[in-house]
C-alpha cells in the first residue's frame, strides 16, 4: 500500500513538471491524467463524453460547416471508431438541427441531444436521437422533446440508470431539471432547483446526485456543480483553474475506473484540439 501511495504521489509530481499541475482543483480532487485529441479526432469529441465502463463516447459539432460526429475510445482514449454526419439529413434539412451536445449512454445505446437554429427562430426544435453504442449508427428511433421548458435548445443530458430517467435543462438560467421516462421518454415533470444556475454544458448522474459541467464566460475557473436529486440543493463540488483563457468546459462523466479515476471532463481549447480530464477523488488517493 506504500509503494501504491508512493507512487501516485510520484505520478502527481510528474504531471505538475509536465504543465498539467497548471490545471489545479479547488475540491476534493486531483488530476489523475489527461489525454490531448489531436484536431480530427477533436472534431468528432469536442462535445459530449459517456462510458459504459468499456468504452467511452464523445459527440461533436462544428456548427459553421454543419459538421455533426461521434466517437468511440477505449478506456485510454484511444480512438477506434468515428461517425460523421451523424444526425440525419431528416433532421437537418427539416428542423436546421446542427448540434449534438452532452451525450449519455445506457443498455448499449447512445442518447444523443440534438438542436439547431432553425430559419431564425431559435432552437425551436429539439429531440434525443438514439445511436447503437457498437456502431454509433443511427437507430432510427428519436424522441421530440420540443416544449416551453427548453427555450435555448437542449445543451446535455443524463441517464440515471438506476431510476430510468433521463435528465436535461436548457442552457441559461436553469431552475429546474427536466425528467423523462428513459424508455418511452414521456415527460415525469420537473425538479425545482434551490438556485439558479448558468451555462450548463453537460450532465452525468451518480450516487443519487447529478454533476454539472458550469463553463465560466471570461473566465479561466470552470466548475463542476453537484445537485441533490431529492432536494434540488446545488453545491459547488469542485473548481478547476484552466491555464488558456479560450478554454470551454464541455460536458462531463462520472463513472468509477479501475485506474481509480471517477470524475471524467470535455475542455476545448479552441485551437481545435480537445482535452479530456481525469480526476480521482482525495480520498480514494489517501487510501491508497
Amino acid at each position: 500500500m506504500k509503494i501504491t501511495s508512493m507512487m501516485l504521489t510520484l505520478s502527481l509530481i510528474i504531471t505538475y513538471l509536465l504543465g498539467l499541475g497548471g490545471r489545479n482543483v479547488e475540491g476534493d480532487l486531483v488530476l489523475a491524467r489527461q489525454e490531448k485529441l489531436n484536431p480530427i479526432v477533436s472534431m468528432y469529441s469536442a462535445q459530449g463524453l459517456c462510458c459504459d465502463g468499456t468504452w467511452f463516447y464523445g459527440s461533436g459539432a462544428m456548427t459553421a460547416v454543419h459538421f455533426t460526429g461521434l466517437s468511440k475510445f477505449d478506456l485510454q482514449m484511444k480512438c477506434i471508431k468515428r461517425k460523421a454526419n451523424a444526425v440525419p439529413k431528416e433532421f437537418t434539412e427539416r428542423y436546421g438541427s446542427d448540434h449534438i451536445g452532452g451525450i449519455d449512454c445506457a443498455d448499449g445505446l447512445i442518447y444523443a441531444p440534438v438542436e439547431g437554429e432553425y430559419e431564425d427562430q431559435g432552437y425551436v426544435y429539439n429531440f434525443i436521437l438514439l445511436y447503437s453504442c457498437e456502431t454509433l449508427e443511427y437507430t432510427g428511433v428519436y424522441y421530440d422533446l420540443t416544449s416551453d421548458y427548453l427555450t435555448d435548445g437542449i445543451p446535455w443530458c443524463a441517464v440515471d440508470r438506476e431510476n430510468r430517467i433521463l435528465y436535461t435543462s436548457k442552457f441559461d438560467d436553469v431552475h429546474e431539471l427536466l425528467q423523462y421516462d428513459l424508455d418511452s421518454m414521456e415527460f415525469l415533470g420537473v425538479l425545482p432547483l434551490q438556485q439558479t444556475v448558468n451555462r450548463i454544458q453537460g450532465g452525468s448522474v451518480y450516487n443519487g446526485q447529478i454533476y454539472l459541467s458550469y463553463d465560466a464566460a471570461h473566465s479561466t475557473d470552470e466548475q463542476i456543480l453537484c445537485v441533490d436529486l431529492q432536494t434540488g440543493t446545488v453545491s459547488v463540488f469542485c473548481t478547476r483553474h484552466m491555464p488558456n483563457y479560450d478554454n470551454e468546459a464541455e460536458d462531463l462523466c462520472v463513472y468509477p475506473l479501475a485506474d481509480g479515476t471517477l470524475i471524467h471532463t470535455v475542455d476545448y481549447d479552441k485551437l481545435l484540439n480537445v482535452n479530456v480530464m481525469h480526476y480521482q477523488p482525495l480520498e480514494r488517493s489517501d487510501a491508497q
